[in-house]
């Protein structure tokens, strides 16, 4: 070994020594004026995070303490961004309080280089919080340019390949639906760069809708598996919606886009069946619920062979579900006695496949509806002896407890 090479190694064993110790002791703050500040955020294309806080603010002081020393935080913050610290009482501090609007401590925000604040955060942020909006923010630094500004060009009529790509991202760190936007960005974009790995991606993350250029997209790929899959979320998050809306125009479209997706008629029939049984029970259409469940579970779920379940515990777990959910419905909406021996039918079967104390709580409650109070009061016991072995939560615990106390009255 050289003596030339005996310097370099322990001078790159010390940058990485510093570079561990920095990161420990949580965010390093830079300092000089403001105007250097955003100088280096345009020079290094990053976001500024600045903190302006006050020395008589507690929890300021908290959030020194607890939240920018931690190891997580100094890590993505020293890796991602241009970090400020300053007093709104003092000097440049008193400009930035005034120029921003400032009204409580601490403050903190993301800064692009161009003084447009992209997030405004008020009060003490703990670590997972702080760490959440970074996050956003580490990518939201790469797109130039301030939420309104893009807003404003979106509205003039901009509408090339490159911003439209922006503004989707954007709009996704908003949680905002960019169906819209995200079917005139693949418009624009070329065949190759429309089967891309990021283009899928950012497809995924973004499309909601039962039509339009994105949807007929997926369509035309459905046999792939990842795609299939995101195909079918679509629909069922549409269902979901259709429900809430009461909405049936929109439930007869997802059960069509069902049916397109579908390998067989069967596959579509059945979910279609219990789209429809689940439909009726949001909008709470009695009679329609009770009908299409009847026929669902009788054609569909009660003749399951038990030994399809042996080494499938998460398909048990999806037909349990079912079952639980239909029979939990007709107890606390009906009381006809024909319906409610239906539902006992019901979930007597997801005791067979998995006795849990959800089943037996279920089912006493039928029963004791039906008037069979001892059994009714032995599973309900069953239920909460089964719940503490499950190590369900405390509340429930005592829900339990107090209907078995209702029972023995």
């Amino acid at each position: 070994m050289t003596a030339k090479s005996s310097i370099i190694i322990p001078f790159f064993f010390l940058l990485l020594i510093t570079q561990l110790t920095t990161n420990a002791q949580g965010i390093q703050w830079q300092t000089g004026s403001f105007e250097s500040i955003l100088n280096k955020a345009k020079s290094q294309k990053k976001l500024i995070y600045v903190d302006i806080y006050t020395t008589w603010c507690t929890p300021c002081k908290q959030m020194d303490a607890e939240v920018f020393t931690n190891t997580n935080v100094g890590k993505i913050f020293n890796d991602n961004f241009i970090n400020y610290k300053i007093d709104g009482e003092k000097g440049e501090g008193k400009d930035l309080v005034e120029y921003f609007e400032l009204d409580s401590y601490p403050t903190s925000m993301f800064i692009d280089g161009d003084w447009n604040v992209i997030q405004k955060l008020e009060g003490f942020r703990p670590v997972e919080r702080l760490l959440e909006s970074a996050e956003k923010m580490r990518e939201r630094g790469k797109i130039s340019g301030s939420d309104d500004d893009l807003e404003q060009a979106y509205m003039k009529g901009r509408r090339d390949a490159t911003f439209l790509l922006e503004y989707i991202k954007v709009r996704q760190l908003q949680k905002m639906d960019n169906s819209m936007i995200l079917d005139e960005y693949l418009g624009k974009i070329t065949p190759e760069q429309l089967k891309s790995e990021s283009t899928i991606k950012l497809i995924t993350e973004n499309a909601f809708q039962l039509r339009g250029r994105t949807f007929d997209y997926l369509m035309s790929r459905k046999t792939e598996p990842l795609i299939e899959r995101k195909i079918k979320g679509i629909i069922s998050q549409n269902l979901t919606k259709a429900g809430n809306q009461k909405n049936e125009k929109l439930l007869i479209e997802v059960l069509a886009t069902n049916g397109r997706l579908s390998k067989t008629f069967a596959e579509a029939n059945e979910w279609n069946t219990e789209a429809k049984m689940n439909y009726f029970m949001l909008t709470n259409q009695l009679d329609k619920f009770f009908t299409t469940a009847d026929f669902f579970m009788d054609t569909y779920v009660l003749k399951k062979d038990l030994s399809t379940f042996k080494n499938l515990p998460e398909l048990r777990e999806i037909y349990v579900q079912k079952l639980r959910k239909a029979s939990k419905f007709v107890v606390e909406n009906y009381k006809e006695r024909e319906k409610l021996e239906k539902a006992v039918v019901w979930i007597k079967k997801t005791l067979e496949i998995e006795e849990k104390s959800n089943n037996n709580e279920i089912y006493s409650r039928l029963l004791f509806t039906l008037g069979n109070k001892i059994e009714a009061i032995r599973l309900m016991d069953r239920s909460l002896t089964l719940a503490r072995q499950e190590k369900l939560e405390s509340s429930h615990l005592e829900f339990l407890s107090n209907e078995l106390a209702k029972m023995r009255k």
